[in-house]
């Protein structure tokens, strides 16, 4: 295996923001290259690298080392990353309308992109990655990130109510809600739920709405419950298998028969699932 990611649950109080911690080992053996493509999740992630070895992005024209600490935004597309040798990581994954809370950068701001956190967040977060990077262990990075980020939600003056609770309800639905209704939940109109979530987000209610069908899709996938691609399609709210083909290969660049073939070649991360 040359993959190893491990999921851990944040504490309830982080729960509005943080989706969970996580720890990833790529190309363990350090084979050769590993190409690896993402596939679009709907959520933000901070990857922090635990050795001088870093995965290598898409930054202009070729593959380049990303930073030390990766801010990776939310994507609609599926993107590539290299790993020349064995690189570990420590990672924390943000709902898109949390890290704006945590912060103050709307998640709109790294859409389809990456950023270096540091030149976003200054001194306090140099601190506190130089501690990470000290920890040792797992567990007192987890430690380390919730004092961190709990300290910043408890200064945090911003209030995204409406955002939130529709980021939610969708996820919760696994986007088979339609726009009318979720602005119906959250009393607000269609209007300005989507300027809200252009906004802050940096996509369409419908379009988040899209990803998270597609979580419900790979959550499938991985779990290994054979369905054929009709009662897939129908299960997971699509109109036909034809839409849901369609939607599919927009998000991961494939048909789900290949995709499925060659699993092994995509990090699919749909949501927590066996957290620790």
């Amino acid at each position: 295996m040359s993959v190893i990611i491990k999921e851990y649950k944040p504490s309830v109080n982080l729960q509005p923001y943080v989706e969970f911690y996580w720890s990833g080992n790529f190309n363990i053996e350090s084979a050769g290259l590993l190409s690896q493509r993402v596939i679009p999740n709907g959520y933000v992630e901070l990857i922090i690298h635990l050795s001088d070895f870093h995965c290598e992005l898409l930054q202009g024209q070729g593959f380049s080392p990303s930073p030390d600490y990766t801010l990776i935004g939310l994507f609609t597309k599926p993107y590539d990353v290299h790993f020349k040798t064995h690189v570990k990581v420590f990672g924390i994954r943000f709902k898109p309308e949390g890290i704006y809370h945590i912060f103050g950068v709307p998640a709109s701001e790294v859409h389809e992109n990456f950023a270096d956190i540091e030149s976003i967040t200054g001194k306090q977060f140099r601190d506190f990655s130089s501690k990470l990077l000290e920890a040792g262990s797992v567990k007192k990075m987890i430690s380390l990130s919730e004092n961190y980020l709990m300290g910043n939600a408890q200064k945090s003056k911003i209030n995204l109510y409406y955002l939130n609770r529709a980021s939610e309800i969708i996820r919760r639905y696994k986007g088979m809600i339609s726009i009318e209704e979720l602005a119906g939940k959250v009393y607000i109109s269609t209007r300005q739920l989507e300027r809200e979530f252009r906004q802050k987000i940096g996509i369409s209610p419908k379009s988040y709405m899209r990803i998270s069908r597609l979580n419900e899709v790979n959550r499938k996938i991985k779990s290994g419950y054979r369905l054929d691609l009709t009662n897939l399609a129908h299960h997971c709210g699509y109109s036909d298998q034809a839409h849901f083909i369609r939607d599919f290969k927009h998000f991961t660049g494939e048909s789900p028969k290949v995709f499925i073939n060659r699993l092994d070649k995509f990090i699919v991360n749909p949501s927590a699932s066996d957290i620790l």
